[in-house]
């Protein structure tokens, strides 16, 4: 009798796992196909939600989680909103962390959530938070020498930075390109590439890389490249002038 408990048991488990992968699976569909429908990204925050709350040791869970807090941030109209989001975004990053510290994308997106943080915040709070955001991005990588987010995130930091500050365009350029070269799908390398290109009077570099976000077939992800890249890749080229 108790064997026949045991295999009971064993099988509800099995059912259990099974449809939570099921769930998360249909969960990060809708995010990342959020523009496919109005509702999609409201739905996948209640899946991911649910999802959380019965398994908060699942790491996957816990990364998409962080990222749909990000989007959501993105998407806020006030900076109090926005701030929530992001530190939300972040806290969910650092219990990510606190399960496993050899997670790349939890050091990666903790390193974008408190980011945003700091660019919400401000320039002096932005440029606190550096060191910080290099460890992270430099730990991503170690542990996954291809998380092309981590290349794209520090291609933008040293763009965006100062020169008294270490800005610099040729390290921007330098880990955006090696970001291509890994995803060259992920249409956001090239825009922030185009921005690099655009900034030192490249004009034919930088139109080359905008056209190539507006020539591609399969953006990566899908919903950014949708709702985000390809509408930008137009607006900036726009701003490149005929030589």
């Amino acid at each position: 009798m108790k064997r026949v408990v045991l295999c009971l048991a064993l099988v509800a488990a099995l059912v259990a796992a099974a449809d939570t992968e099921a769930m998360t699976d249909e969960a990060a569909w809708l995010f990342f196909n959020r523009h496919v429908g109005a509702n999609y990204l409201d739905s996948a925050a209640g899946l991911l939600r649910t999802l959380r709350q019965k398994n908060p040791a699942d790491e996957h869970i816990a990364y998409l989680w962080s990222r749909l807090h990000i989007t959501l941030g993105d998407k806020a109209k006030t900076k109090g909103e926005k701030l929530e989001l992001f530190t939300r975004a972040q806290s969910v990053a650092e219990s990510l962390l606190a399960m496993n510290d050899n997670n790349a994308d939890a050091h990666c997106w903790w390193a974008v959530a408190r980011g945003r943080v700091g660019q919400t915040r401000g320039v002096m709070n932005s440029l606190f938070m550096v060191p910080g955001l290099k460890r992270e991005l430099a730990r991503a990588l170690d542990l996954d020498p291809e998380n092309r987010t981590a290349y794209d995130v520090l291609g933008v930091l040293y763009y965006e930075l100062p020169g008294i500050a270490g800005g610099d365009l040729g390290k921007s350029e330098e880990h955006l390109k090696q970001g291509i070269e890994i995803a060259p799908n992920y249409t956001l390398l090239r825009i922030d590439l185009a921005k690099v290109y655009m900034r030192e009077k490249r004009w034919a570099e930088a139109r080359e890389q905008l056209q190539a976000v507006l020539d591609a077939t399969e953006g990566d992800p899908p919903a950014d490249y949708v709702e985000d890249d390809r509408p930008e890749a137009e607006k900036l080229l726009k701003e490149v002038p005929e030589e």
